[in-house]
């Protein structure tokens, strides 16, 4: 399964992001004509949050699962859930658990530079990169973490020096992203029109050929094609 976190390049996130969510239609033996994204990979061949829910009780199965699915916005959560089990688990038992919030935080900053109709076209080793540390970007301000979590953080490494989020801290490179990102999505769009638009009206080359001209026909917008009206 190819995963997000594997991704380095900007094609490389569209082409993971496209595998997910291109419409790709299929005509039906009735003629009906079906468009459907094929979704987030499965787990087993099943819906992976349903096949998460039964190992929820296992903090590092639960973490890599959930990891195998960024950017999805559950993804994350499911992440910060299971390194939270893992530091209470820690603190009960008076055991070290520092490696563990530094995942949580950098989790935190990370999710921070956009919502996930952006971030699924950033490539993860990007935002990896970026300087996101607790003195940089503080806690308060991320999302992802609970009082408690800055609570902890505040314990093990005191008050960082400002708060804030990687949206704003790199907001030019933020912008060129939603940029990018826009111009990609239209020319997909158009893409997508002209498919549905030929499989409408597309002619083989007898047909083209022929003296006479096919009769005129409605023109179904996108959504009838989708849903099959």
């Amino acid at each position: 399964m190819r995963e997000w976190v594997d991704t380095e390049t900007n094609e490389d996130a569209r082409a993971l992001d496209r595998s997910m969510w291109d419409i790709v239609g299929s005509e039906q033996p009735d003629g009906t004509f079906i468009a459907k994204a094929a979704g987030p990979a499965p787990e087993d061949s099943e819906f992976w949050y349903a096949a998460l829910n039964r190992i929820k009780d296992d903090p590092d199965q639960r973490y890599n699962m959930a990891r195998r699915h960024l950017p999805l916005p559950a993804a994350w959560r499911e992440m910060a859930l299971a390194l939270r089990m893992k530091i209470r688990q820690a603190r009960k038992t008076r055991s070290g658990y520092e490696p563990e919030l530094r995942q949580l935080h950098s989790l935190a900053a990370m999710s921070s530079y956009a919502d996930y109709g952006v971030l699924q076209r950033v490539p993860y080793a990007r935002l990896a990169a970026l300087s996101l540390s607790y003195d940089v970007v503080g806690c308060d301000r991320l999302t992802l973490l609970r009082s408690t979590d800055c609570k902890w953080m505040r314990e093990l490494w005191g008050e960082p020096r400002s708060h804030s989020t990687a949206a704003e801290l790199y907001k030019e490179m933020l912008e060129a992203d939603v940029r990018r990102i826009e111009a990609d999505k239209n020319d997909e769009q158009r893409e997508l029109t002209d498919r549905l638009f030929n499989h409408e009206f597309g002619t083989t080359a007898d047909a083209s050929s022929s003296s006479a001209p096919p009769p005129p026909r409605r023109r179904r917008g996108i959504l009838g094609w989708i849903f099959g009206r």
